[in-house]
């Protein structure tokens, strides 16, 4: 009886937690969650930032190294220099992609219809750059050219160009090329490369017939008849490019567009909203710039002769929104947005780059 009477004592001192206790331990669990949500969406938040923050430096730094490159060598025709001799063979020789003579060029602040020629997406507002000049490696010369061709050595480098077109000493049929000594500089299109014959390691570079765009308008020079139309041993062949670039609109995002040669364009880099130019023009004939100036006061020809660097300003945006807890005021062109209608992250670029071929 003592054993069973001890036994039940035992069962009624076993009860379970109270409802206030529970209710403690559930608000104590709740405080704990709440502090670990808290904590990982605080380290979510910076991870996005930071990664967006990185994003938009390393966009900026690739679109500065891109545009800064091509504007290097704006002008350049090998070992030729400003204001010597130079001829342009090709037909619509004053287009925009076939205007060698004007080595760098631009539009300021394009409206809501662009110029002729020029890609129909450009985002209002911002400006445009066009780049000509030559590069690429050169191929030697090897002799006199003749009325229909010139001799370039063989290299045994073929590049890769479009369907049934030969290819020599990384050159394609159809090219736009220059060949250059050191006074003298003579734009045309090849427009059939083939072997020397006999054994030599020559190519022909030939630039007669019409069966090419654009085509060249003067298809018969050279010989020794002219020394200003004959290009010797001394002379090298280089591939001439046009790169414009600009800011165009994909899918909602501004990007950074190249476009090469009158070809299809290129989207570059996502996130650059705004890219703003101004020109370093050498007044004094020094090659120094002097004072740095707008496209829309550059008119002529011979006012983007003088120009000698390019100041390039970009406004990079990241491409996700939402990324900061308010919106973020900016500085761009001299000219403060305070309310830019989203919470992106945003960094201005600024870079003064010189073209080689016109510094002293």
């Amino acid at each position: 009886m003592l054993r069973k009477m001890h036994t039940q004592r035992t069962m009624y001192s076993q009860k379970g937690i109270s409802l206030v206790e529970l209710m403690i331990s559930l608000t104590i669990g709740l405080i704990l969650m709440t502090g670990v949500v808290q904590l990982f969406l605080s380290s979510r938040t910076t991870f996005s930032t930071q990664q967006a923050l990185a994003r938009v430096q390393e966009s900026g730094r690739l679109a500065m190294e891109f545009l800064a490159e091509d504007i290097r060598m704006a002008g350049y025709m090998g070992c030729m220099s400003r204001n010597l001799n130079f001829t342009n063979t090709l037909n619509d020789s004053g287009g925009l992609d076939y205007n060698f003579e004007i080595g760098i060029e631009g539009l300021d602040n394009v409206g809501a219809t662009p110029p002729a020629d020029y890609p129909t997406d450009i985002v209002e507002g911002t400006d445009v750059l066009v780049v000509r000049g030559a590069n690429g490696n050169g191929v030697d010369v090897t002799r006199n050219n003749d009325s229909a061709q010139l001799f370039a050595e063989d290299t045994g480098v073929t590049a890769s160009c479009g369907a049934g077109l030969d290819s020599y000493s990384g050159l394609c049929e159809n090219d736009i090329l220059v060949v250059s000594d050191c006074s003298k500089a003579r734009v045309f299109q090849v427009t059939n490369l083939q072997a020397a014959g006999g054994g030599a390691l020559e190519v022909n570079v030939v630039h007669s017939g019409a069966n090419a765009t654009p085509g060249n308008a003067i298809s018969s020079w050279g010989g020794n008849s002219n020394p200003e139309e004959t290009f010797g041993d001394d002379s090298e062949i280089i591939k001439m490019n046009t790169s414009l670039y600009y800011i165009g609109d994909s899918n909602g995002q501004p990007s950074l567009w190249q476009k090469t040669n009158g070809g299809t364009a290129l989207e570059l880099l996502e996130g650059v909203e705004n890219m703003q130019l101004t020109y370093g023009r050498d007044t004094s004939g020094d090659g120094i710039p002097d004072v740095y100036v707008n496209a829309s006061a550059l008119t002529t020809t011979a006012d983007w002769e003088d120009i000698s660097s390019v100041r390039v300003q970009l406004l990079i945006q990241s491409t996700e929104d939402n990324l900061l807890q308010e919106e973020q005021p900016y500085t761009f062109n001299g000219v403060t947005n305070a309310t830019p209608g989203d919470r992106r992250l945003r960094q201005v670029f600024i870079n003064t780059v010189g073209i080689r071929s016109r510094l002293p």
